[in-house]
């Protein structure tokens, strides 16, 4: 099918679109896109948000497929399902042209669920930031954004917590202080968002507090604390993640492994490796993807060669 036929196949209501179709609207021109929009803009939004979704899954098992273009076009859309695939669609995509974007939703009277998505897509940029790899002026933006909407106390707790864990990695006295705010705080969530945010801080005073987080009775609160633990990256934690892997809850135990994962060192890489001789049958999957990824971080030569 060629592109041509592809728009034409796309406005007829009628008209069957299949997998391998797709890759005509990948990697878009500008001169392409103009006329996608063409197309696609007459269409019922079912079935925008129908094809649109087919893209994103197409796109996670194939790599080589790009629709950056035609998300960032879904964007600028009112339709709250849509923007919500568009976002999951740029969800690795770390190109500062779509900050405006986020940042308008995240600023708009959206429902509560679309905005929260656009807070955690804003989430990835400040790690950017941290790492030069942005400009300072986009880093302000994102955060003077977020923090307006954290610190406003009319806005849903759901789009407020989700605007804390963004901004985690700009690790300040003030974001410190609403994590502390949020970690002492009854809502079960927002705990949970403040240990998420913990580990996002790359801030080892977190630790403590981390580690007796471990044993806390929620299952919920130990997934995430296994996770902040992965980030923050301290080997002192992995005695305690090694407990984890008794753990009644089978996602807190993968959890556990994943974070031994990215810590690594001597004791994660050898609990890992018996974990690959005996663990049971998901266990043992997911430590030989972490030992994997140890090694090959290592010594990336050397583990393709073998391979």
């Amino acid at each position: 099918m060629s592109f041509e036929f592809f728009l034409a196949n796309v406005s007829d209501p009628a008209g069957r679109i299949s997998a391998v179709d797709f890759y005509e609207i990948s990697d878009l021109s500008p001169e392409e896109l103009e006329l996608f929009a063409a197309a696609w803009h007459p269409l019922p939004i079912e079935r925008q948000r129908s094809i649109a979704s087919t893209m994103v899954e197409l796109a996670e098992d194939n790599p080589e497929l790009d629709f950056t273009a035609i998300y960032k076009l879904c964007l600028t859309g009112d339709d709250e399902p849509l923007l919500q695939v568009a976002m999951d669609g740029l969800w690795e995509h770390e190109d500062r042209s779509v900050i405006p974007g986020l940042v308008e939703i995240l600023r708009s009277d959206k429902g509560s669920e679309v905005r929260s998505a656009a807070a955690s897509a804003l989430g990835r940029f400040p790690l950017l930031v941290q790492e030069g790899k942005l400009l300072a002026r986009d880093g302000e933006l994102i955060h003077d954004n977020l923090m307006q909407v954290l610190e406003d106390e009319e806005e849903p707790l759901d789009v407020r917590r989700r605007c804390m864990e963004a901004l985690a990695p700009f690790n300040t006295m003030e974001i410190n202080q609403h994590i502390t705010l949020a970690y002492e705080s009854l809502d079960p969530d927002f705990r949970a968002s403040s240990i998420f945010a913990m580990g996002r801080t790359g801030e080892v005073g977190w630790l403590p507090i981390l580690l007796q987080e471990l044993q806390n009775e929620e299952p919920t609160i130990r997934y995430e604390t296994a996770h902040a633990c992965g980030e923050l990256g301290e080997e002192d934690a992995v005695p305690h993640l090694i407990l984890l892997l008794e753990d009644d809850d089978s996602e807190v135990q993968l959890a556990g492994i994943g974070a031994l994962g990215k810590i690594g060192g001597p004791l994660a890489k050898k609990v890992l490796k018996t974990l690959v001789k005996d663990g049971d049958a998901n266990l043992e999957a997911a430590a030989r993807i972490e030992l994997e990824e140890l090694e090959f971080d290592e010594d990336p030569r050397g583990f393709l060669s073998e391979s």
